[in-house]
């Protein structure tokens, strides 16, 4: 298993892992926002999730179909996924044992949020704390996206670049939300680095197969004993903000901050909320 990764900041200081969420790369934790981290003393990784960017993809395994998805759902069964969220924890452990980090601080976004909810339950002394964003517990009774966000999230992928960035661009003014101010430019510049990197439908939809096949962590969660805070926003159209205060009550002693108007992404105007709770959280 590669995984391309880069940091920012001394790594003498405590060491910040950031897990990026399902089909995006890990241009999306931004340079700015790491280097904001790396200001509050930490020593920050962000990295590629396996099936994107530049690390391994499972080109091998054919994508998931709907009915693959559908019997996923239903039976809650690994058997039909290429691998779990659990295995893309253990893809965090070796980025760790590689870089000679005996224990991090974990931040985890949407999808990564839920990788780094399995990192804290099966390798409990790999994470100092714990800090989950805009993600959930797995409880099939939340509610459910909102019909825009999937139906952009979902679209049919594109090769060529100009319709790439078209779609990338909409997809994340949709996931933004009508609050926070949404930068057009920098997106689509992000877009643009994220087609030279390489997207890869295919690989999302491997992931999306391992977040339903991984099922329902609150049971599990209740046991959790890792310091933990979980950020939501009120206006996320794809992970409902009832799945915030879901998560937060599983967590024994976890402390959630509610960003009003926050949608499904990280808008530059959060940011010094954000950084400071981390901040806080992890000092």
């Amino acid at each position: 298993m590669k995984l391309g990764y880069d940091t920012f900041g001394d790594p003498a200081d405590p060491a910040l892992v950031l897990i990026m969420g399902l089909a995006t790369q890990m241009i999306m934790w931004d340079e700015d926002f790491c280097r904001a981290l790396a200001a509050r003393g930490h020593y920050v990784v962000r990295f590629d999730n396996r099936d994107i960017g530049l690390s391994t993809r499972f080109a091998e395994a054919r994508p998931p179909s709907r009915v693959d998805m559908l019997i996923s759902s239903v039976m809650r069964s690994p058997e039909r996924a290429r691998y779990t969220l659990l295995d893309m924890a253990k893809d965090t452990v070796g980025l760790l044992d590689a870089l000679d980090i005996a224990a991090a601080d974990i931040v985890g976004i949407s999808m990564g949020g839920m990788i780094a909810q399995e990192l804290a339950l099966n390798f409990p002394s790999r994470v100092r704390t714990l800090t989950s964003i805009m993600s959930s517990t797995g409880d099939p009774k939340l509610p459910p996206p909102k019909w825009a966000a999937l139906r952009v999230l979902f679209g049919r992928p594109v090769t060529k670049r100009s319709a790439y960035l078209r779609q990338y661009v909409k997809i994340w003014r949709t996931l933004t939300g009508d609050v926070f101010p949404f930068d057009e430019a920098h997106t689509r510049a992000q877009g643009e680095l994220a087609y030279e990197r390489g997207p890869n439908p295919a690989g999302a939809a491997r992931q999306m197969l391992a977040i339903i096949a991984s099922g329902n962590r609150k049971e599990a969660l209740r046991g959790l004993s890792v310091p933990t805070l979980v950020i939501h926003g009120t206006n996320d159209p794809l992970v409902r903000f009832p799945a915030g205060p879901d998560l937060a009550n599983a967590i024994p002693g976890a402390k959630l901050l509610a960003i009003e108007g926050m949608g499904h992404t990280l808008p530059r105007a959060a940011w010094p909320r954000i950084v400071d709770a981390i901040a806080a959280h992890t000092r």
